[in-house]
């Protein structure tokens, strides 16, 4: 009979002193030979069985040989991406190229200013020190050298220029030298921004996430120095003859919680059923819906009595155009530095300390300012009662794994409920309407002896609540603090 000839690719099988072998090509082009057993390695005694044991052995072979073929594949996609990368990815052009990636949250135009200039550092350092032109060949030994320099001495690149394009119009510029140590926080943000440029483009640059330079670098632990509220007797000093744009900023900053720059530009048209065409609008328990202009996070601020007869006041000077404040919103877009300035020399000229100097770096720290009526705004709220979740609701505060919760439980009446128990805050701080406990006392009493009897209920049931809380003590947990970004 005639003998079966095998497939192309499937090698020659044959019997040497009772042992079958099989003769095959590799993917090199070169004749091997290996001997055939059994799956559990024993000798094959026939034909059929050595056919079989030659089949499996080539099929094996051959996904072997893809799984090489597409690993080298890969790798060359690799170096393709890599050069292309090299040849278009220029340190000069990273982070303008990082920015065109979707980012979770759209960056306003002063902070990318600042991360722009953190980058550019860095693009400095490694230019002077190493000649690198492109993003690839920057290497771990690169970034630990930068990160290292910066905490030890402060940016690399101290010399502060004047740019035309930025301030066409100024007196007289000199550049200068600005140098000294970096808050631990500012350090993780060169850190950060750094990080972020490479990761945006780790696809661009065929990197996986640990060929990040950057990756391994752990951030330094936090320890701030922290912004200071403002005491009863500053408060008092405060609101006791400010001028006229102080007091208004202060009085929203103190009733909102926002920071300046939402109150400074806070429009009308964010008050809830604000109507331009009223003559006399009231403002009680409508709510401030605004996006903030730091995190973008929306906020609902319940309007109180204070606040109310404050809007009030202001809506028959200013309810005809854009903004609550005209004044305060023209100098934070075009002059910041000098609404800042205001705030901060009215406060010094009261005495208040607004600065502390920190052991080791140059610029002073910041501790009292308009931001700190954002903390005395929550500090009150927690001492005076108002529940946690609404005070955050309120501010817009939250970090991200609590901020779906706290919205969740904190509508618009507990809100206005809140707030409510704010009433008075700035009263005590008025010498003019202050009232003693005396009167207070007197006042409480007129009003039970002529209120409707659901009234009288109301206050019953609230006089219970607070003597059961006086009687169970152990259940007091102290005032709720919270401390505001």
């Amino acid at each position: 009979m005639k003998k079966k000839k095998r497939n192309n690719g499937m090698g020659r099988v044959f019997k040497v002193q009772n042992k079958f072998y099989l003769q095959y090509t590799d993917i090199d082009g070169k004749r091997k030979c290996t001997p055939l057993k059994t799956v559990n390695n024993e000798s094959i005694g026939s034909r059929a069985e050595a056919e079989e044991a030659a089949k499996v052995f080539l099929t094996n072979k051959k996904k072997i040989v893809e799984i090489e073929t597409r690993e080298e594949y890969l790798s060359e996609r690799a170096k393709l991406k890599k050069l292309k990368a090299r040849l278009t990815i220029t340190l000069d052009n990273a982070f303008d190229r990082h920015l065109s990636k979707p980012h979770a949250r759209v960056a306003s135009s002063g902070a990318l200013k600042v991360t722009r200039r953190y980058w550019q550092d860095f693009v400095s350092f490694v230019k002077d020190n190493y000649r690198l032109t492109t993003l690839d060949e920057v290497d771990k030994v690169h970034a630990e050298a930068y990160i290292a320099h910066i905490r030890r001495n402060g940016r690399w690149n101290t010399k502060i220029s004047y740019v035309k394009k930025n301030c066409p119009v100024r007196k007289k510029f000199k550049d200068y030298e600005y140098g000294g140590a970096l808050s631990n926080t500012t350090l993780n943000r060169y850190h950060s921004t750094c990080k972020a440029v490479f990761s945006f483009l780790l696809s661009e640059l065929g990197y996986t996430i640990e060929e990040n330079p950057f990756y391994q670098i752990h951030p330094l632990k936090l320890s701030p120095e922290g912004r200071d509220i403002f005491t009863d007797e500053e408060l008092r000093l405060i609101f006791k003859n400010p001028p006229e744009l102080i007091r208004q900023l202060f009085m929203i900053g103190i009733f909102t919680g926002l920071r300046l720059s939402d109150a400074a530009t806070l429009r009308w048209t964010e008050i809830e059923q604000f109507s331009p065409l009223a003559e006399n609008p009231d403002f009680l328990h409508h709510e401030i819906i605004r996006l903030t202009i730091k995190t973008k996070t929306w906020v609902k601020i319940p309007i109180e009595r204070e606040l109310n007869e404050f809007l009030m006041e202001q809506y028959l000077k200013t309810g005809q155009g854009e903004y609550i404040i005209p004044e305060a919103a023209e100098l934070y877009y075009h002059h910041r530095n000098t609404l800042n300035n205001r705030i901060q020399n009215y406060l010094n000229s009261l005495g208040i300390i607004t600065q502390k100097r920190i052991p080791g770096r140059k610029k002073a720290q910041s501790i009292k300012g308009f931001h700190s009526l954002r903390h005395c705004f929550c500090y009150y709220a927690g001492i005076r009662g108002v529940p946690l979740p609404v005070i955050k609701s309120i501010v817009g505060h939250f970090s991200q794994s609590m901020t779906e919760h706290y919205q969740k439980h904190a509508d618009k009446k507990a809100r206005i409920e809140g707030l409510t128990r704010m009433r008075g805050l700035l009263t005590s701080y008025s010498t003019s309407n202050a009232l003693t406990y005396d009167q207070l006392r007197k006042q409480i009493a007129e009003y039970i002896d002529s209120a409707p009897d659901p009234v009288v209920d109301k206050v019953h049931a609230l006089l219970l609540q607070i003597t059961a809380d006086e009687e169970n003590p152990a259940l007091e947990t102290g005032p709720t603090y919270l401390i505001s970004e």
